[in-house]
């Protein structure tokens, strides 16, 4: 589908689903919860490869015990053999880069008496060059919601436009996410297909967290979408960013660093609120409760080009502390989820008042129809 500057993505994947080949599992059987086995990303090779003039950039899983597939003498382009130009190993995920020979279109590797094989994924770059952007990570998130926390931030920041990678939503398709998102007032927005697995939840007592998917899919937008951006806010679909002083797109494109970190805090409907709640009934501070984890909002280019992306902070060390800036915080909106980690978000809260400036801007940005 193609509306205007509306557009969907895909990836080209490679699993060794059938192969009789499993990728080691990192987390130790005793701390396995109870959905490990179906939820852990057992089978895929790579994410997708991405064709950068010379190079071909493969975003994986962490390989494990996969990793000779992606070696000297097992990856071929167009059935020649490659070299490799380097393997980059981050905490949750791995990025092989190749050279890549003039109009090459087909990467394959094999295993004994398995092979497979998949096509090459465009720079799609310049889509996103110069614009203020988001990255997202979402599934089956309501429509409404999706189309509530693009306006809020149009109208509070100057977010002209959305990356939304779509992990195998199946209560719509990305076409009609793609209508909602038109009328927003954004610029351009593209939906990425993500079949994936999300990987294993990490329970409240500790492990059996193995979430591979994440963090390689900021990374995979950051280079194949996003490099080119004037700065990326990375935030939930349920989490609205605030400002007392202008937009966050403009902050991070002056400040000296090129990154601004921000802390959360909750907000909630009232309890007898109707279902399903919206962004604009969370008017509510929550009583004894601490803070939300740090999200930021980065520039890509120069030097941060070199930073891998994670969820609360670029995947290497930064003293994301000095990093904070009080101009700027979210409100995590409690009801805003189909509670699929199984956290009983939805359990009610103990509540304070509505809050003023938080009532206020609601009205302003999401008000009722």
């Amino acid at each position: 589908m193609e509306l205007d500057d509306f557009s969907i993505a895909e990836m080209q994947s490679l699993s060794v689903e059938g192969s009789g080949l499993r990728r080691t599992p990192i987390v130790p059987r005793s701390a396995r919860g109870q959905n490990f086995e179906n939820s852990y990303d057992w089978t895929t090779l790579w994410y997708d490869a991405v064709a950068m003039g010379e190079r071909l950039l493969v975003v994986c899983p962490k390989l494990l015990n996969f990793k000779a597939m992606l070696a000297d003498g097992a990856l071929k382009i167009d059935e020649q053999p490659v070299r490799i130009r380097r393997v980059r190993h981050f905490r949750r995920h791995d990025i092989v880069i190749l050279d890549r020979p003039a109009g090459a279109q087909v990467l394959s590797t094999s295993s004994g008496r398995w092979s497979g094989q998949s096509g090459t994924s465009p720079d799609q770059s310049g889509i996103f060059a110069g614009l203020n952007a988001s990255l997202h990570i979402s599934r089956n998130n309501r429509l409404e919601w999706i189309a509530d926390w693009a306006r809020f931030h149009v109208g509070e920041h100057g977010l002209e436009a959305m990356l939304l990678m779509d992990n195998a939503s199946d209560e719509y398709t990305p076409e009609a996410l793609l209508e909602k998102l038109s009328v927003t007032g954004l610029k351009r927005a593209v939906v990425l297909k993500v079949p994936q697995r999300y990987g294993p939840v990490r329970s409240k007592s500790g492990g059996g967290g193995a979430k591979f998917l994440q963090p390689a899919m900021f990374n995979l937008a950051r280079l194949r979408f996003l490099r080119h951006a004037r700065a990326v806010l990375n935030v939930d679909i349920d989490e609205l960013v605030w400002s007392r002083g202008g937009s966050i797109f403009d902050a991070t494109y002056k400040s000296p660093l090129g990154i601004v970190a921000f802390d959360g805090t909750w907000r909630s409907p009232v309890a007898d609120a109707e279902p399903p709640a919206s962004h604009a009934d969370h008017l509510h501070p929550e009583v004894g409760v601490g803070p939300c984890p740090t999200k930021y909002c980065i520039r890509p280019d120069g030097w941060r080009r070199f930073f891998g992306w994670d969820v609360h902070r670029p995947d290497m060390w930064l003293p994301m502390g000095a990093l904070k800036n009080a101009n700027f915080g979210y409100w995590h909106c409690r009801a805003i989820t189909i509670n699929w980690k199984s956290y009983d978000r939805l359990v009610p809260r103990m509540l304070d008042s509505a809050d003023d400036v938080t009532s206020e801007t609601l009205a302003r940005l999401l008000p009722r129809g």
